[in-house]
């Protein structure tokens, strides 16, 4: 136990002295010129998707939503994505996600009223240890709208709504993650998709004009070297993989070392076992200079979110120690989760990154909520290791 300790301490020092160097390249590749598009695409998505990169563009995007702002007929609701709760849609001109949920998912314990629940106590969690998680954002909750009430809100937006969504049902309102920049997009066809479907500039342009694809979000799998892209709507949740992201050059480091910190945040700050989450790759407008304050939509800045809270429960750290590790380890090997955690044999070294930013954010916050005394991080993550050789 103490050799693999000590291997251990060896791993995290120099990890972290990557993360550090890292982080000093960052801030002189923060702000990306128009002519990214001339770069190749390993250039283009290498710089792109690194964290708070800022990507200027004129998009039509921004064009959509500045028309928009002050002509409500054309606030409109595009759907822009679909789960097992329901439906997601933006209102053009607003920097809103509405999420819809589907007929019978009400009787659920993973309804959306536990979601909204569970998302506010995440926004106000990371929002009280902010000074821990800089790297990674979790998109406002605003407000719940139920389908029983609020029958002005419904007789307004439902109009506004797609034909077949067309009826009353509960409702969440949230700050918006907005897409990947059309050449962040086109960069992930060009590299992933044409070579191994054999697709010509036609039919690259073809997959970047289908509506379904513009909503691109990026899943940061750092604990899946290969994944399987979708070739219908390839760019809806796209699956960014290890192996090509270490392949590209894109900074894991940094990535591996905030969803370590942003996993003890929810565990230990929320008491939450953070199950089936997903972490990814987004922008969010840049604040605008001027007297409105409006955003800047043509200046976006890449950033690192966590969301999709429907199957989180609540764990009450009064419990014994081992009860309370049980339940945040055993969320952590199943669902998708290890899609996103590093693993901890096949990438001891990313591993080692994540496990050193959960210790450092943890041991602050047990101490902030003098836990202490009675939780150990390092005993947790042992234990976290051992319990994954057994289902991984």
């Amino acid at each position: 136990m103490a050799q693999r300790r000590e291997g251990k301490s060896s791993d995290e020092s120099t990890n972290s002295e990557a993360l550090s160097i890292a982080q000093n390249a960052r801030i002189s590749q923060r702000f990306l010129a128009t002519n990214l598009g001339l770069m190749t695409d390993s250039v283009i998505l290498k710089r792109s998707l690194s964290l708070n990169s800022v990507i200027s563009t004129a998009s039509s995007f921004s064009i959509r939503f500045q028309n928009a702002r002050s002509q409500p007929n054309l606030q409109y609701l595009n759907q822009i994505g679909s789960g097992l709760q329901g439906a997601v849609f933006e209102q053009v001109g607003k920097p809103l996600a509405l999420k819809k949920e589907s007929p019978g998912n009400e009787k659920l314990r993973s309804n959306l009223s536990h979601e909204h629940t569970i998302h506010r106590g995440v926004s106000a969690t990371f929002e009280y240890y902010q000074s821990i998680n800089t790297e990674v954002h979790v998109p406002k909750p605003l407000r719940f709208i139920s389908k029983e009430e609020n029958s002005a809100f419904w007789d307004e937006i439902l109009p506004k709504t797609p034909e077949p969504y067309r009826v009353r049902g509960d409702l969440v309102m949230m700050e918006r993650i907005l897409p990947l920049p059309k050449v962040v997009r086109k960069a992930l066809i060009s590299q992933f998709c044409a070579p191994e479907q054999h697709l010509n500039g036609t039919e690259i342009e073809a997959i970047l004009n289908n509506p379904q694809n513009k909503h691109c979000l990026a899943r940061v799998y750092l604990g899946n070297a290969n994944g399987t892209i979708d070739r219908k709507t390839p760019l809806r949740n796209f699956p960014l993989c290890l192996d090509p992201m270490e392949q590209i050059g894109i900074e894991t480091v940094p990535l591996a070392n905030a969803m370590g910190k942003a996993y003890a945040t929810l565990n230990w700050g929320g008491a939450i076992n953070g199950d089936d989450v997903e972490f990814v790759l987004g922008t969010s407008a840049t604040a605008a200079q001027g007297t409105d304050h409006a955003p800047n939509f043509q200046h976006r800045a890449v950033q690192l979110y966590l969301l999709d809270f429907g199957q989180c429960e609540v764990v009450d750290l009064t419990q014994d120690p081992d009860v309370v590790y049980q339940a945040f380890k055993g969320a952590m090997v199943t669902g998708d989760n290890q899609r996103f955690i590093p693993h901890y044999s096949r990438s001891p070294a990313l591993f080692a990154t994540f496990r050193q930013g959960y210790i450092e954010a943890g041991n602050i916050i047990l101490s902030d909520k003098k836990l202490d005394t009675k939780f150990n991080m390092e005993d947790f993550m042992q234990e976290y290791e051992e319990y994954a050789e057994d289902f991984l």
